[in-house]
This record gives C-alpha cells, sequence and structure tokens, in this order.
C-alpha cells in the first residue's frame, strides 16, 4: 500500500510541471484583453464597431488621399522625356541639367536608417528587459522617466549635440583609429578622409533618438504580461534570465514588434537631426565616413526654390512619394514578420 502511494504522489508530481506548461502557453495563445458586451452577451455592440471603424477608416483615407495627391504632383516627372521610371535608381541630381536622379537620396536614407535599426533595436529591447526584470524599484521610476524625457526632446536639439559631439568625436578619434587598426583598415566601409560629417553621423544619432521609443514601447509590452506567467515558469524550475527571454518576450513579441516598426518609421522620415550631422552631399555613399543627402533633407533644403520650376518641383514631390511608399513598405514588411515569428512559434 505504502508503495502505491509513493508512486501515486510521484506521478502527480511528474505532472504537474506538465500542467504549469500547459497553463503557461494556453495563456500566451489568448489575448491579454477581451472585448465582452456584458448586458448582451453573444450579440454585436453594433453602435461601438461603427465608433471604431470610424477612425479607422479615415486614417486609411487620409493615407490614400496623401497618396493620391504626391502621385498628382509627381506625375509630370515620371511622364516627362528628362525624368520617367528611371529616376528612381539615377544617381545623379542636378537641376540645372535637368537630371533628377532619386537614387543618391534613397542610398544615403537606407544606409543611415540601417545603422540606427542596427543598434537601437538590440540595444532598446535589452534596456526595456533590465528595466522590466532586473532593474532595481528604487531605480526603476527615475530611469524610466529619463527615458520618456529623452523621447520629448526636439529633434534640433539632439542635431546641434550631434554636431557639437558626434562629429568631432568622429574625425579626431573613431576615424583614424579604425582606419589604422590592421582588423579593419581593409574594409571598403571604412575608406576614405572625413571631417565627421557622414553617414555614421547620421546613424548614431539617429540610433540615439530612436533608443527611448524602442525602451518605454518594449518596456509596457513587457510590464503587461501577467505575473502569473512568471510565477509559473519559476515553479517549473526556470531560472529568472531563461523566464525573460523564452516567457515574458514571447508573450511580449506584439508589442516589442510595434516599437520596432515605429522606430523603423523615425529612422527613415528624420529630417532636422540629420541634415545637420550628414554633410548633405550628392553621392552615394560608399563608406561609413562619406557624407550623404537623405530624402527628407533634399525636400527641406530644395522646395523654396523649386516652386517656380515645374519640373523641379514634381521631381521633389516624388521623393517625398517614394519615401511615404518606403515607409509603408517597411511597416507592412516588419508586421508580416512579426506574424511569422509568432505563428512559428505557436502564438497564433
Amino acid at each position: 500500500m505504502n508503495q502505491e502511494a509513493d508512486s501515486t504522489s510521484m506521478n502527480t508530481m511528474d505532472e504537474k510541471p506538465k500542467h504549469l506548461m500547459t497553463m503557461i502557453l494556453e495563456k500566451l495563445k489568448r489575448p491579454f484583453i477581451e472585448f465582452r458586451d456584458a448586458d448582451t452577451p453573444g450579440r454585436i455592440d453594433f453602435f461601438g464597431r461603427i465608433g471604431l471603424a470610424i477612425p479607422a477608416l479615415a486614417s486609411t483615407l487620409v493615407i490614400i488621399l496623401i497618396l493620391t495627391f504626391l502621385w498628382y504632383e509627381s506625375a509630370p516627372i515620371f511622364t516627362s522625356p528628362e525624368g520617367g521610371p528611371g529616376i528612381i535608381i539615377g544617381p545623379t541630381w542636378d537641376p540645372n541639367r535637368n537630371l533628377y536622379g532619386i537614387g543618391v537620396f534613397i542610398a544615403g536614407s537606407l544606409a543611415c536608417a540601417a545603422i540606427a535599426i542596427g543598434l537601437a533595436v538590440p540595444l532598446g529591447i535589452g534596456g526595456a528587459i533590465f528595466l522590466s526584470e532586473y532593474c532595481p524599484n528604487r531605480l526603476r521610476v527615475p530611469l524610466r522617466m529619463i527615458v520618456e524625457m529623452m523621447a520629448a526632446i526636439p529633434s534640433i536639439v539632439y542635431g546641434l549635440w550631434a554636431l557639437l559631439v558626434i562629429v568631432p568625436f568622429i574625425e579626431k578619434s573613431f576615424a583614424p583609429a579604425v582606419q589604422n587598426n590592421i582588423l579593419f583598415s581593409w574594409m571598403p566601409w571604412f575608406q576614405g578622409s572625413t571631417n565627421g560629417l557622414s553617414v555614421l553621423a547620421g546613424g548614431l544619432i539617429l540610433t540615439i533618438m530612436l533608443l527611448p521609443t524602442v525602451v518605454a514601447i518594449s518596456n509596457d509590452a513587457l510590464q503587461s504580461v501577467p505575473m502569473n506567467l512568471r510565477e509559473a515558469s519559476y515553479a517549473l524550475g526556470a531560472t529568472r534570465s531563461e523566464t525573460a527571454r523564452r516567457i515574458v518576450m514571447s508573450a511580449a513579441l506584439p508589442g516589442i514588434g510595434a516599437a520596432v516598426v515605429l522606430s523603423l518609421g523615425r529612422a527613415v522620415g528624420e529630417t532636422m537631426a540629420v541634415l545637420m550631422v550628414t554633410g548633405n552631399s550628392l553621392q552615394v555613399p560608399y563608406s561609413l565616413f562619406d557624407p550623404t543627402y537623405v530624402m527628407t533633407s533634399i525636400i527641406t533644403n530644395q522646395l523654396g526654390y523649386a516652386f517656380i520650376f515645374p519640373l523641379w518641383r514634381s521631381a521633389l514631390f516624388a521623393v517625398g512619394l517614394i519615401l511615404l511608399i518606403m515607409s509603408i513598405f517597411f511597416t507592412i514588411t516588419a508586421k508580416i514578420l512579426i506574424r511569422w515569428g509568432m505563428k512559428t512559434r505557436g502564438y497564433v
């Protein structure tokens, strides 16, 4: 009898972790918030749905109207002999010779955005995990306030700071150190002389500007994960790092994805800070130390002069059209990748 009792208790202990793991997985698959009509269960709240649908439809309509307006204004450059669809990859921009190659600006924008996203996303997610899972309570609130204050700083202030700090650092310290190092001196990305105004400067200041957004939104997503998921993971013997990585991160993936999407849109569309530190040179950057011109900067600098020249004006609107299409494309692509990642992990 004693042996049977011991066997039964052992089976119960073996089944308990399995039951807890099943509970965790079921919680992850279930949305955190479910909307129900308490008074009329099972019936559609028609007016509530209409009220929610109006802002969504209005936002969609605004995007369609903006796209239509930009296409109308940029149509002359795409249909003229001096322009055509080839301007999208054209490397030369010279309005005096009716050359309107937008490719040089696309390359500059993508280079700065790639540096910023490549640095800001992992650093920001790491900072959010620290604030949510490891930071002492007495430090969490002050650090969160600092992050929110950084997000509220105007971009032109970031640009002035970068002009006085980042640009001289690249010119006098970073570039000479890298180019004199045998490990990096042979790489084409570190070639050429620089005065500090470069793709790298634009990417670094964008990184600093994006970090508060990534940290704040990712931290909110991590904090919204129910505490019972963490407790169930600890009950199974998981460490804090394993719980943060496998349970909390997985459950917060949609919110973290939203942070990445928002930061990507800002990286492509930022103007003033990037304009001040990239050098505004009409050339395709082949090195991190090359100056460049981004799409937002060319519109800001030349639109005032171009209004009396129809083709030049149309070319600048074409830059805006391509910029908007790129932002929409990156947003949709990021959402698809996030959805795919959740599906492969079994959370959808």
